[in-house]
């Protein structure tokens, strides 16, 4: 399928310090190839717990094998599998209904409201809740932010009620605010607000459109398209602007909303006479993924038992959805090139070139192409785990993501916790012909982070973020094939120098 030759052509590409390498070099074609695969449409952005991940899983695995790796997951196989929490089911019975007096608002999901986080039922269809008559209070914008001198539930008892909140924060076009201007907050963000409204007691957390936006940017249809809520212990639920503006009006909350925005000052209330009414019949979705492992042995020597882990995520956000950078556009394909489907090639012919030159590598090299990133680098974690080789004679991690955009350099994550890996890195990028930078997209954002977490020496090898993160737009004519083939290359003669290495790097104390 693919050409593995390493003419002069590819020889070209990889210029300037590629013949010091004694391994034949990473070929940018081949590169390419594998990312069309990954990120072609028919695998449908590789969503996990779907068809089309176990799809790339099959194809990282038939690499592993033509590249001449041996089986290291479970059982002497390819893979690793493990559980996680994807979608959901939804049974009949679902309903929401708000209520003031005499008037009421009868809610529909998918149309007029959808659960941002739903309540966890260990996979059965009971009900995850059932809530009748529940006092209905309102808390602002929902914001507890003491050191900004900020806080809607100063005062204010939520405890086995249902709160309503305003989304976003007030004054936040206004760059001069002591709530951080145009600057989202931390407390802004929907794990932050659940987590506010839940430790007080609250029995659901209801969010409405706030008025300073002229429409209700939330995208109700998505929910039929992909439910996959949050987590987060209770109710969370979008609830549609118009559907409950009479609501709205009977208890003023735009104009308290207005006046919040001009001053600053909370003015959270009971809402007298309101209840609500809420009906779950959703559980979460439990499905089962694969890590895919592959594993260069090395002939005995000083350094018997001891490897080095490569490796890179091979999910994606599938048709988006709550992962997705752009939620309006859920349904479309978010394919993944950069993101990670250019770390997966790598990984690929990182594989293929080092067991054409075996001798090199004193110690054993395990390949992962890590399943669950994602959704917090469980796959990683599932590794660390039950390694491969024990962590305790893991001496170095190597981690690839977003590696498809390179133009001459490439992000390195980790050296401040690994400081004597510093110079294996710039005799590497020499070999490749590469400018690296310190830096990465921040710590507990790859799969790194999990050797990191457990003392094992963990670099990241990152291009930078740019406007087709987790969009729809990251597609493979936009890659740098050539610059992921340097990044490639560089993590090769990398691997190659730790492992020859007599002493072994150690990572900073935590």
């Amino acid at each position: 399928m693919l050409s593995y030759l390493r003419s002069a052509l590819f020889l070209g590409l990889l210029t300037t310090g590629a013949v010091g390498a004694a391994t034949p070099p990473i070929p940018p074609p081949a590169i390419l190839e594998h990312i069309k695969f990954l990120s072609s449409d028919d695998l449908q952005g590789r969503g996990n717990g779907t068809e089309e991940l176990e799809r790339a899983a099959d194809y990282i695995a038939a690499q592993f094998k033509a590249a001449g790796l041996r089986p290291g997951g479970q059982d002497g196989g390819w893979f690793q599998p493990f559980g996680l929490t994807a979608g959901l089911n939804i049974d009949e019975g679902n309903s929401l209904v708000m209520r003031v007096g005499t008037q009421s608002v009868r809610l529909t999901l998918g149309e007029s409201y959808y659960p941002l986080a739903a309540t966890p039922t260990n996979g059965t269809q009971q009900p995850s809740a059932d809530l009748k008559g529940v006092p209905l209070v309102f808390a602002g914008y929902g914001l507890s932010a003491p050191t900004a001198g900020y806080d809607d539930y100063a005062g204010l008892d939520v405890k086995g009620k249902a709160v309503l909140i305003l989304s976003h924060e007030p004054q936040e076009t206004l760059r001069d605010s002591r709530l951080n201007g145009a600057r989202p907050m931390r407390e802004t963000t929907l794990y932050n607000k659940a987590f506010a409204a839940r430790s007080r007691g609250a029995k659901a957390l209801l969010v409405v459109s706030d008025p300073s936006h002229g429409v209700d940017q939330a995208n109700y249809g998505l929910f039929e398209i992909d439910a996959d809520p949050e987590d987060h212990q209770i109710p969370v639920l979008r609830v549609h602007r118009d559907a409950v503006a009479p609501l709205l009006n009977a208890w003023k909350l735009d104009e308290i909303a207005a006046t919040i925005d001009r001053d600053l000052v909370p003015r959270s209330q009971a809402l007298a006479g309101a209840s609500v009414d809420y009906a779950e019949r959703l559980s979460l979705k439990r499905r089962t993924v694969r890590n895919v492992i592959g594993v260069l042995d090395v002939p005995e020597g000083t350094h018997q038992g001891q490897a080095v882990v490569l490796g890179g995520h091979y999910d994606h956000v599938g048709l988006g959805g709550r992962f997705s950078n752009a939620p309006e556009l859920t349904g479309e394909i978010h394919n993944g090139a950069d993101d990670n489907a250019s770390g997966i090639a790598a990984l690929i012919e990182i594989a293929r070139a080092a067991t054409a030159d075996r001798s090199r590598f004193s110690r054993s090299v395990v390949f992962v192409a890590f399943a669950g990133e994602e959704r917090g680098l469980l796959g990683s974690v599932q590794y660390a785990i039950a390694p491969t080789v024990p962590l305790a004679d893991t001496v170095a991690m190597l981690n690839l993501d977003m590696i498809g955009r390179a133009n001459g350099k490439v992000e390195v994550g980790g050296l401040n916790e690994a400081p004597s890996l510093a110079a294996d890195v710039e005799a590497a990028a020499r070999i490749a012909g590469i400018t690296t930078t310190r830096g990465g997209p921040g710590a507990g954002r790859s799969d790194d982070s999990s050797f990191i977490d457990r003392h094992v020496p963990a670099l990241h090898f990152f291009t930078g973020f740019h406007d087709d993160y987790h969009r729809p737009g990251d597609d493979w004519n936009r890659i740098d094939a050539a610059g992921t083939a340097r990044v490639a290359t560089l993590v090769l003669e990398l691997a190659a120098r730790i492992g020859a290495r007599q002493d072994l790097p150690r990572a900073a104390t935590r």
